[in-house]
Formats: structure tokens, C-alpha cells, sequence
């Protein structure tokens, strides 16, 4: 049976995320902590990046847009337009659980996209600058964060059922956001500015010896890390749910990569360890596990999240926890 395309239904959504997306991108340019927090480079990126949709999203939806399709940013509006109708009504409109996906996920795309874009401009522009000493410390540690923020950015960008990441679910609660959002700037920086910070990737361990075994225990960490996000391939990003990942790290642990970033920094924080520094990376440590935890809540509504926990019963140390 031949699938009838509606070129309406395709103008309404290309339109509506014309609209959303250039909504998101004045944000971005404009508003609070982003408007000097995103470089000027990467806020180019961002409107080229938006002019590219504008243009190449046009046959996309022709070829593809049914009477029944829809899209985020169309199931946004919908929520928006619907309510303001019911609340000039004095009522407030059920919210369909697609709706709700669409809302919750356009504040994570808002969020995260400049965000990985940004740390991923940083670190390519630092890569370019160790590209003469492809075979030191700092190459490697930066070579490694520059993969991991390239796939989250590319996470971030795309959605598509051909690449099998498309948002069944997103963080339903406040806690779950907050403990997340928290880890990242410009919340990190506050906090930063409360509670002592004295990890440093490049610290010097004590005497040569030990700083070259303890340097290379934390590429193997980092190593690792990546790995876990290479694994979550297009399905990268935070507070959702693209289906669950059961092969690779994540196959011998729940969250390899909070496991290998924790190790990172309480590593490279023993030169310096004091009873402040050591409160103060136990914060982050307990932040990150309750990360693990709000997110095993959300993902066990899945049912195949709920099978993987069966056979992967370890949270962070095999055999262990």
C-alpha cells in the first residue's frame, strides 16, 4: 500500500521547527550566560547549523510527511497552543505523553547542544595545538575529551529513527534534572566557587616515575570514558531515554563512564589532597551517584532497561558495586 504524502502536514512541520529552532538560536545569542559563554565562532556554527535546516529540511518533510506525522518541535506548540486555549478557559489541558517528551527534550537540546558544541570548538582548537607532539600526555587526554564532545554534540543535533535514537522518554522529575544540570556550567562554576576543587588533569605526581604510571592510569580512565560514549554512539546525550545500550562497557557495568571520571579526578586530586579537597570531591562523587540512581529510575520504566539490570548487576566496580 502506497503511503500518501501531505504536503500540508510537511509545511506545518518544517514551520514549527523553523519557528522553535530560531527561537532556541536568539536564546542562545542573546540570553543569559550563553550570550558570552558561547564564543562568537561557535554561535556561526549555530546559525549556519539552523540555515542548513531551514533550507535542507524542505524535501526531508515532502518526502517524508504524512497526514499523522509529527515532529518535537510541532508536539511543542501543540502542548503551548492547546493550553493557552484551556487556560483562557480556566482550565488547564491533559498533557499527552509525546507532548511531554517534545517539552521536556526541547530544554535539553536548549541546554546541551551549545554547551557540547562549545567544549567541543575548545577542544579541537587545543588539539590543533598539540598536533606536533602526537604522542604526549596532553595530546592524548585532549584527542579523547575531543571524541567524547563531538559525539554528544552530534547526539544533541540529530534525531532520526534510521540512526535508532529517537527520545522515547525523558527525565520526568526536578531531582533528576537538578542533579544533572549541576555538573555542568554554569551551575558547576557556582558551586565551584563554594565548595574546594583541586583536581587538575595536568598535576605532577610527586617524582617522574610516578607521574608517568599515574598519567598513564588516567588516559586508561579517560580511555575508558570515551569508550562509553562511543558505544552510546547517536544515542549520546543526557536526561533521556534513545534505548538502552547493552554491549561494550555496558556490558560489564551500569555507568561506566561516571565510574572512570570520578577515578580521573580523585586521582589527579591525591598530589594536593587536603580535608577540604577531600570534602569537596566527595560531593561530587555522591552528586554522581545520585546521577546514576535518578536515571536507573527513569530508565527502569523501560522494560529493557529492566532485563538489562537483570544481567548487568553492577553499578560502577564489577563484583563489587
Amino acid at each position: 500500500m502506497q503511503i500518501k504524502r501531505d504536503p500540508n502536514q510537511a509545511f506545518y512541520l518544517w514551520l514549527s521547527s523553523v519557528l522553535l529552532y530560531g527561537l532556541g538560536l536568539l536564546f542562545v545569542r542573546f540570553g543569559p550566560h550563553y550570550s558570552w559563554f558561547v564564543s562568537a565562532p561557535v554561535q556561526e556554527i549555530l546559525f549556519w547549523m539552523y540555515l542548513g535546516f531551514v533550507v535542507l529540511s524542505i524535501p526531508y518533510y515532502v518526502m517524508t510527511a504524512t497526514r499523522y506525522s509529527t515532529n518535537k518541535s510541532f508536539l511543542f506548540f501543540r502542548f503551548l497552543f492547546k493550553n493557552i486555549s484551556s487556560l483562557r478557559q480556566g482550565k488547564f489541558s491533559s498533557v499527552e505523553n509525546e507532548e511531554k517528551v517534545a517539552v521536556l527534550f526541547t530544554g535539553v537540546k536548549l541546554f546541551f547542544l551549545p554547551l557540547m558544541l562549545q567544549f567541543l570548538y575548545q577542544n579541537y582548537n587545543d588539539l590543533l595545538g598539540v598536533l606536533s607532539s602526537p604522542w604526549s600526555y596532553g595530546f592524548f587526554l585532549i584527542l579523547l575529551f575531543t571524541i567524547d564532545t563531538a559525539i554528544f554534540a552530534f547526539g544533541y543535533t540529530f534525531e532520526f529513527a534510521f540512526l535508532k535514537n529517537t527520545v522515547r522518554s525523558v527525565e520526568p522529575t526536578f531531582f533528576g534534572w537538578l542533579v544533572c544540570l549541576l555538573c555542568y556550567p554554569p551551575f558547576n562554576w557556582r558551586l565551584g566557587d563554594v565548595i574546594p576543587w583541586g583536581a587538575n588533569d595536568y598535576m605532577y605526581f610527586w617524582n617522574p616515575t610516578l607521574d608517568i604510571i599515574c598519567k598513564v592510569l588516567v588516559i586508561v580512565l579517560l580511555l575508558g570514558y570515551t569508550l562509553a560514549s562511543v558505544w552510546l554512539g547517536p544515542k549520546a546525550s543526557n536526561l533521556t531515554n534513545r534505548g538502552i545500550v547493552t554491549s561494550g562497557p555496558y556490558a560489564i557495568i551500569r555507568h561506566p563512564a561516571y565510574i572512570c571520571k570520578n577515578g580521573i579526578w580523585w586521582l589527579t586530586l591525591l598530589p594536593v589532597m587536603s580535608w577540604p579537597f577531600f570534602f569537596g570531591m566527595l560531593f561530587w562523587s555522591v552528586l554522581y551517584y545520585y546521577r546514576a540512581l535518578t536515571e536507573e529510575r527513569h530508565l527502569g520504566e523501560d522494560a529493557d532497561y529492566v532485563e538489562y539490570c537483570r544481567q548487568v548487576k553492577w553499578r560502577f566496580v564489577p563484583f563489587v558495586w
